[in-house]
């Protein structure tokens, strides 16, 4: 099944490089705590750095009467702007996700 996700990329512990949406396959719905792994349902993200295509689920929010939920995942913090470019291009590129950027 395939759930909608959403989750922020910061370019440093404190600026924010912007947001991360999309639909990725699981097994089962996941729960507040559980992990989920972008790359399932034969999906592939080539290694990057530290950030290895698994995210906590820190959220589950309802959008407004449709019933359909969003699952907030934790945030992925890189050390540099290029860092957090690069992978937000491979994210679109490789998984099909949404990144904007929020061009500070």
């Amino acid at each position: 099944m395939q759930i909608d996700i959403d989750f922020s990329i910061f370019d440093s512990p404190v600026t924010a490089y912007g947001n991360v949406t999309g639909s990725v396959d699981v097994q089962l719905p996941p729960s507040v705590g559980d992990v989920v792994d972008l790359c399932s349902g034969g999906r592939q993200l080539q290694p990057f750095g530290v950030f290895s295509g698994k995210l906590k689920v820190i959220s589950v929010a309802q959008v407004d009467d449709s019933g359909a939920l969003v699952y907030g995942l934790e945030d992925v913090v890189l050390a540099s702007r290029v860092e957090a470019q690069e992978l937000a291009k491979k994210l679109e590129v490789e998984l099909g996700l949404f990144c904007v950027d929020y061009e500070r």
